[in-house]
């Protein structure tokens, strides 16, 4: 009897359960890494410009993997991190980080949304938030014009937007890595 008694109320608490939100959609939320009122939004170019008015922690948008992460590229400032999102909508899509930054994650690091990965230092030249490829490119590179939006770097704006970044007008349109780079 009471086994019988058992298996009808844990399958009425799992269909309780399940009529909230999917645990899949709980897992694939992103975060804004730019809640902190310290970071000041810049220009649009291949990506975001953001600048920190302290040392302030860059978080992960979302979960994934690191990919690369570098302390001597050729960008301003010398280092570049990039991770691909596990997770979400933009599942599979790369973000990059690069400029001025310290004691960035190592490759192969898992990192959950919110996860510090890096840290930005203030002053010159700032950080660039943006969509890559796999190598840790920003897509829009092989048309970039330096200080032109580009349309990855749009997208990317409206990303961030989409997760309470407050930014001068995005724009409408798609908010991911694909399609018209420039």
């Amino acid at each position: 009897m009471w086994s019988r008694l058992r298996k009808p109320a844990l399958a009425a608490l799992l269909a309780s359960l399940a009529l909230g939100a999917p645990a899949s959609a709980a897992a694939s939320h992103y975060v804004n890494p730019f809640s902190d009122p310290r970071w000041q939004p810049s220009r649009t170019d291949m990506g975001v410009d953001w600048a920190p008015t302290a040392p302030l922690p860059v978080l992960a948008i979302g979960d994934g993997v690191i990919l690369g992460s570098e302390n001597h590229s050729g960008w301003p400032g010398h280092h570049l991190i990039w991770y691909r999102l596990t997770d979400g909508s933009h599942a599979g899509d790369v973000v990059y980080v690069a400029e001025h930054l310290k004691k960035l994650a190592p490759v192969g690091r898992t990192v959950h949304a919110g996860q510090q990965i890096a840290v930005a230092l203030p002053g010159y030249p700032w950080t660039e938030w943006g969509w890559a490829n796999s190598y840790g490119s920003p897509i829009a590179y092989p048309c970039y014009k330096e200080g032109k939006a580009t349309a990855s770097g749009k997208r990317m704006a409206r990303f961030l937007v989409s997760l309470g970044a407050q930014l001068h007008s995005a724009g409408r349109g798609p908010d991911g890595p694909a399609g018209k780079l420039c």
